[in-house]
C-alpha cells in the first residue's frame, strides 16, 4: 500500500507565488498602527529592542536569530514624530534598500563585542537616545521599553528616566494585520503547503527524526523560510507527550510522525501549522485512527467558531468543553494563538482567558493535541486562519493523511 494524503489545495496553489510587496506602503502602514498603539497607551516615545517590534515600526532586518541575543539594532519610536533606527554598520546598506527613514550607525554594547567595556558603550548609545528625547521635550515623560540588556536599564535608570512597559501597546497593534500583511500571510502559507507536500516522500521507515527534520527544513528554506522557532518533530512513543524536538531515534514502519512548522517566512511572517502522518506500508490501527480523527475534527470543528466579536473567554469555555476528557490532562496549552512576526498575542486557552475579542484582520493558528496519559503515541494538528467580517478564512492546506481519516 502506497501512502496517500488528502489535499484540499485550491486550483493554483501548486505554483510558487511571491507577492510583489510595496515595502514603503507596508512600512508606513505598520508604523501608523504602532504610533496609534502608543498614543492609546499614553506613551509618547518607546525604545524598542525586540526584533519583532523594531521591524514593525521601521523595517525588516537581517541576522534575525543573532539579533535575538545580541543587541545590534534598536529603534526610538514616537507617538507624534518619525522614528529613528540604529542599525549595525554592516547591515546599513541592505537596510537602506528597505527603508527611507532616519537611520544611524548603532554603537554596540553587547558583551559579545564590548567585553568589559559594555557599560561604557551602553552609556554612549544611550547618550544618543537621551539627546533625542531632550530635543523633543520628552525627558519628563515615561519612556516605553520592551526588552533590553541590563546595562541599558541601568543606564536609563541612572539618568532618572521613568520606564514603562511598551510591549502591550505593540503587541495589540501588531495583532490586527493590514491588507498587505494579510497578503504576505497568505503567500507564506502557500509556500509552506508546497514545502510540506515536497517533504512527504521523506517520511519512510528507517530514517531518524533528525533526518526527517532536515528534509523538512530543506524544503521550507528552499521556499523562502527565514528561520524556525523550534525543531518540533517526533515519532512513535516520542509523540506522547507533545513538545519533543527531533532526535536520532529511527522511525519504524507503521508509526506516527508529527511536526510543527513554527516557520517565519518571507518578509518575516509566521506560518504555524502542525501535521501528523502514518509512516510506511502498514495499515493504521484502530487506536491510531481514533486519536488522529479526534485531533483533526477538533481543529476543523473549532475553526468556524472564530468569528469577529467573540471574546477569548467565550471561545475558551466553548471549545474547552468540546475537547474529549481523556485528552485534556495532556492538552496543548493553546486552543489558538495569534501569528505575526512570531507566535504572539492573542491566545485562547482551555480555562481562564485574558480579556479581548476577535477582530477582523487577526491571523490565528487553531490547534489541538490528542494523546492519552501513558498512551503509545499522540497526534498534533493545527491550521492557520484569518478573522474576517464573516466566516474565518482558512489559509493552510497542507494535506491530511487520508489513511487515518
Amino acid at each position: 500500500m502506497t501512502a496517500t494524503y488528502a489535499s484540499t489545495n485550491p486550483t493554483g496553489r501548486e505554483r510558487h507565488l511571491a507577492t510583489a510587496v510595496d515595502l514603503d506602503a507596508l512600512n508606513a502602514e505598520r508604523l501608523e498602527r504602532a504610533k496609534a498603539g502608543l498614543r492609546t497607551a499614553g506613551i509618547a516615545a518607546a525604545l524598542l529592542f525586540d526584533p519583532a517590534n523594531v521591524r514593525y515600526a521601521t523595517c525588516d532586518g537581517q541576522s534575525i536569530v543573532f539579533n535575538l541575543h545580541d543587541p545590534f539594532r534598536w529603534a526610538l519610536v514616537f507617538a507624534e514624530d518619525e522614528p529613528i533606527l540604529w542599525e549595525s554598520y554592516d547591515e546599513m546598506r541592505i537596510t537602506r534598500s528597505r527603508w527611507t527613514g532616519d537611520m544611524r550607525e548603532a554603537h554596540g554594547f553587547g558583551y559579545f563585542g564590548s567585553g568589559p567595556d559594555s557599560t561604557e558603550d551602553a552609556r554612549i548609545a544611550m547618550d544618543e537616545v537621551y539627546a533625542e528625547l531632550s530635543s523633543r521635550g520628552l525627558l519628563g515623560e515615561p519612556l516605553g521599553i520592551d526588552r533590553a540588556n541590563a546595562v541599558v536599564f541601568l543606564e536609563l535608570q541612572r539618568r532618572g528616566i521613568k520606564l514603562v512597559n511598551a510591549s502591550p501597546a505593540l503587541e495589540v497593534a501588531r495583532a490586527v494585520k493590514t491588507p498587505l500583511e494579510l497578503d504576505i500571510h497568505r503567500d507564506n502559507a502557500r509556500l509552506v503547503d508546497i514545502a510540506v507536500n515536497a517533504f512527504l516522500p521523506a517520511l519512510v521507515p528507517g530514517r531518524t527524526e533528525n533526518e526527517m527534520w532536515a528534509e523538512l527544513a530543506h524544503q521550507t528554506f528552499a521556499h523562502g523560510a527565514l528561520y524556525a522557532e523550534a525543531r518540533l518533530l517526533s515519532s512513535g512513543p516520542r509523540t506522547n507527550p507533545w513538545m519533543q524536538e527531533a532526535s536520532d531515534r529511527v522511525v519504524l514502519d507503521g508509526e506516527i510522525v508529527g511536526f510543527d512548522t513554527d516557520l517565519v517566512g518571507p518578509y518575516g511572517y509566521l506560518t504555524d501549522i502542525s501535521r501528523s502522518y502514518l509512516v510506511g506500508e502498514k495499515a493504521p490501527t484502530t487506536e491510531q485512527r481514533d486519536v488522529y480523527q479526534a485531533a483533526y475534527y477538533y481543529v476543523h470543528e473549532s475553526i468556524p467558531e472564530f468569528t469577529a466579536g467573540r471574546s477569548f473567554q467565550e471561545l475558551g469555555e466553548l471549545l474547552g468543553a468540546r475537547m474529549p476528557k481523556e485528552y485534556q490532562s495532556q492538552r496543548y496549552p493553546f486552543i489558538a494563538h495569534g501569528c505575526g512576526a512570531v507566535d504572539e498575542y492573542p491566545v485562547v486557552v482551555l480555562g481562564d482567558n485574558h480579556a479581548g475579542v476577535l477582530e477582523p484582520g487577526m491571523v490565528l493558528s487553531v490547534e489541538g493535541y490528542m494523546g492519552r496519559v501513558g498512551g503509545p503515541f499522540g497526534v498534533k494538528y493545527e491550521d492557520q486562519i484569518i478573522i474576517t467580517d464573516g466566516a474565518p478564512e482558512l489559509i493552510s492546506f497542507a494535506p491530511a493523511d487520508e489513511r487515518l481519516l
